[in-house]
This record gives structure tokens, C-alpha cells and sequence, in this order.
């Protein structure tokens, strides 16, 4: 944790350097992910006899493993910062709507110093998502800080509820999948039939746990509704961003 020195003007400052730290480690995901298609494009010219030996090559030189490892850490590091950033917004607003003062010290990502990245604090942070699912805000707190027609109100409200979109994506993907008998067909065949006395969702769960039928799929009229749940879920990071910029621009607006 850091310090906030003053009162809100030097709180909501703060959020700013949180936000602009966020910003500058989501951009060295994109130039780590980059940097390593560069190293990896000398193949694009060589034909499919030649492409095939040099991508196993590839795949088990220790390039391509210290170019993993790079992007790897690089997003362990972006989403430690997003979730403290997700955080420390909320907490900011909630305390300027309830007429408090803001609080001596602001939640910070859990950063080693001097950028060291151990391969157990990465495995921490993508095992637990450095706790972005319990960060995401309720909307509510910003109509206390403006009408309802505010466009800086209605900002902030439309980013909390992509938020929640996100975490209903992340917690509703289990609940796409059904076990079933193939037909030989690409994931065609019958779902498995139901257990006497069980409701239909604790039938799929059943199911699934008990390794009944020969395989699973999402059902073919839940396919739209499982891409907006995958789209939803991995928007996380970039929605937890936008959320603390609208909420940067109705504090500032009420400094």
C-alpha cells in the first residue's frame, strides 16, 4: 500500500498514476507479444517441407522459451496492476458519494520490486486473477455524485456493467456444457439422458461429474450465448481500465 498524502485532490491523482501504470503495462503485453512474432517470422517464407522441422525446433529452444516466459510474466503484471486499479477505483467513488474523506492509503498490486517475476508469483496471479472477480463494482455510488442524465454518471454506470458482464461470463462458463453419446459427426449426438429426480441443472452437473456419455460439448443453441460469455469474461481487463477512467473523470469533475 502507498500513502495518500492531502485530501481528495491528491487521492484522486493518485488513481490517475494507478491508471497511467495500468495503461503502460497493458502496453508491454502488446510489445512483448510483438517482440516475439518478430523472432518467430523468419519461417513465413519456407515451404511445408522445411516449415514443420523448424517449428518443433522452435517450440523447444530455449528462444521460444524465454519468449513465453516473457508474455507470461508481462500479463501476470498487467493484471496485478488492473485488479488494484479496479479496486482502488471503487473504493474512491464509494467513499466521494457517501460525502467521506478518501482513505490514507490506496490498494497497489502486489508487484516484486525491481520487476522480478518468480515463476511462483506468476503461477499466484493467473490461479487466482489477482482477485478481480471480488473487485468489480456495483452500480449505484456515481447517481449520488450527479443526476442520471450526467453523461459522466452514465459513463461510469455503463462501465460497471460491462464489469459485472464479465464476471457473469466467468462464472456462467461451466454451466454451457452438457455430457453426450457422438454419432460420429463433429459433436453430434444425443445429450445423455436425465436422472430420475434431479432438476435439469443439477442433471448437467451430474452428468459431467459422474463421466456419463463419451464426451461434452456447449449445445449447438448456446453457441452465441457462449461467445458473448467468452468475450465478456477475457474483456475483464480492458473493462477494469475503462471503469477507472470514467470514474477518474466524475471525481475530477467534483474535485
Amino acid at each position: 500500500m502507498t500513502v495518500v498524502r492531502g485530501q481528495w485532490p491528491a487521492a484522486v491523482e493518485r488513481l490517475a498514476q494507478q491508471l497511467s501504470d495500468a495503461q503502460a503495462a497493458d502496453r508491454r503485453v502488446t510489445e512483448t507479444k510483438s517482440a516475439a512474432a518478430r523472432q518467430d517470422s523468419y519461417r513465413a517464407g519456407l515451404e511445408p517441407a522445411e516449415y514443420q522441422p523448424q517449428v518443433r525446433a522452435y517450440v523447444h529452444s530455449r528462444e521460444s522459451k524465454a519468449a513465453d516466459r516473457a508474455i507470461t510474466a508481462a500479463v501476470a503484471v498487467m493484471k496485478a496492476r488492473d485488479a488494484a486499479l479496479l479496486r482502488s477505483a471503487r473504493i474512491l467513488l464509494t467513499r466521494r458519494a457517501d460525502e467521506r474523506r478518501p482513505p490514507r492509503r490506496l490498494p497497489q498490486p502486489y508487484v516484486l520490486p525491481g520487476g522480478y517475476t518468480p515463476q511462483w508469483w506468476i503461477n499466484a496471479i493467473t490461479t487466482s486473477y489477482a482477485g478481480i472477480w471480488r473487485a468489480i463494482p456495483a452500480t449505484g455510488p456515481e447517481l449520488r455524485l450527479g443526476g442520471p442524465d450526467d453523461p459522466l454518471v452514465q459513463h461510469v454506470a455503463k462501465q460497471a456493467r460491462l464489469l459485472q458482464a464479465s464476471r457473469a461470463g466467468y462464472r456462467g462458463r461451466e454451466s454451457l456444457y452438457e455430457a453426450y453419446y457422438r454419432d460420429g459427426t463433429r459433436e453430434g449426438g444425443e445429450p445423455v439422458e436425465p436422472i430420475r429426480g434431479l432438476s435439469p441443472a443439477l442433471n448437467r452437473r451430474a452428468n459431467l461429474l459422474l463421466g456419463r456419455g463419451d464426451g461434452i460439448r456447449i449445445p449447438s443453441a448456446r453457441m452465441e450465448e457462449a461467445r458473448q460469455m467468452h468475450s465478456d469474461y477475457f474483456a475483464v481487463w480492458d473493462r477494469s481500465r475503462a471503469y477507472a477512467a470514467a470514474v477518474l473523470d466524475l471525481l475530477r469533475a467534483r474535485a
